[in-house]
């Protein structure tokens, strides 16, 4: 057990969409793997998230914007 560790969740959203509405589903996103992860056993405390929105989209085809559509988890010092 490393208590130093945390897992960040930092959510994304494909480039259709406002701004600001893409940003809180960047979040929900995150929030919903937090949960599936809590299931597991891993302490709230340990979870850190965030949304980067449409941010670092780069999608211009369905099979792009599938994938700028995602959670990316990251180990992080606390």
């Amino acid at each position: 057990r490393r208590p130093h560790l945390m897992l960040a969740h930092v959510g994304h959203a494909d480039r259709r969409g406002e701004d600001d509405y893409n940003l809180a589903l960047g979040g929900r996103r995150a929030e919903s793997v937090r949960g599936a992860i809590e299931s597991f056993g891993v302490e709230r405390s340990r979870l850190d998230i965030s949304s980067k929105g449409e941010a670092d989209a780069k999608g211009t085809d369905e099979k792009g914007y599938a994938e700028d559509r995602r959670v990316d988890i990251r180990l992080k010092e606390k």
